[in-house]
């Protein structure tokens, strides 16, 4: 998806900054590769035109992926 291309964009630009390919770079363990570029977080929302319109309350909140544990029922409000 979006996220994925996101972030190989970014780590080619890493690569390109170091004079490699992106290819060699992704062949670096993650713990290493760590001095070749900082941390890379992706954050997508898309927004549901549709679904916003014809509900009144507003579609339920889903959350993926993360390091950190969210649980949906933190984020919701009283109604």
């Amino acid at each position: 998806g979006i996220a994925r291309r996101l972030v190989k964009a970014a780590m080619q630009e890493a690569a390109k900054k170091r004079e490699m390919r992106y290819s060699d770079l992704k062949k670096i363990d993650r713990g290493v590769r760590r001095h070749f570029h900082d941390d890379i977080t992706v954050v997508v929302v898309f927004l549901d035109h549709q679904l916003i319109k014809s509900s009144n309350r507003g579609p339920a909140i889903s959350i993926k992926g993360g390091a950190v544990p969210v649980h949906a029922n933190s984020l919701a409000e009283d109604f």
